[in-house]
């Protein structure tokens, strides 16, 4: 039986890890010249991609780990580094797929699924959630946050006509900066432990 107070907390630590309002600035510049129907198509694609990933590794990831041999600190940086490309595509506006890709909604869904949905940091939180509460109350409070985050991503639109294109366009860079910086963190702990 799911205790309501443990499916709360996790609720709110997979949410605040996984931080779906951060993730809806990144999306709007990569979606930006993108059509509504693609936009919407990546959200989707986004958060199945994330809920896939989050549930995988909910069952599978310390053995697929132990069998690899990959701490979850390698798994940090890692993450660390895709998420420094993706900052630095955003700073300095260039792109390391081919320019018909650049702006593809498949690539964007991937990117906004893992690492900024389901970074290092949830997929460990997931790991000690499950060992502390079982995997069902993990498993809800996950796709809780992810329909949070799914109905963030597609009214994102809404955001992008409220605000214009130039102050996206700032946004992103700004954002980008601090995807960067997050980067280093995640490469500085994970090489540190």
């Amino acid at each position: 039986m799911l205790d309501p107070s443990a499916l709360v907390a996790s609720f709110i630590t997979i949410f605040i890890i996984m931080d779906p309002f951060a993730s809806v600035p990144y999306f709007l510049a990569l979606t930006q010249k993108m059509t509504r129907k693609e936009a919407v198509a990546a959200a989707n694609k986004a958060i199945l991609i994330a809920g896939v990933i989050a549930v995988i590794f909910l069952f599978v990831g310390p053995n697929l780990l132990d069998y690899l041999g990959v701490t979850l600190a390698d798994f940090r940086v890692g993450g660390g580094i895709v998420l420094g490309l993706l900052g630095l595509e955003m700073v300095l506006g260039f792109s390391f797929s081919p320019p018909d890709e650049a702006h593809n909604w498949n690539a964007v869904a991937v990117l906004i699924a893992t690492p900024l949905l389901t970074g290092p940091g949830l997929l460990s939180s997931l790991l000690i959630l499950s060992e502390e509460h079982g995997f069902a109350t993990p498993l809800i409070a996950t796709a809780l946050a992810l329909l949070v985050s799914w109905a963030l991503l597609r009214n994102s639109e809404r955001v992008r006509q409220a605000l214009g294109r130039h102050a996206i366009e700032i946004t992103s860079k700004v954002f980008g900066l601090l995807l960067l910086t997050l980067a280093v963190n995640y490469v500085r702990v994970g090489l540190t432990g």
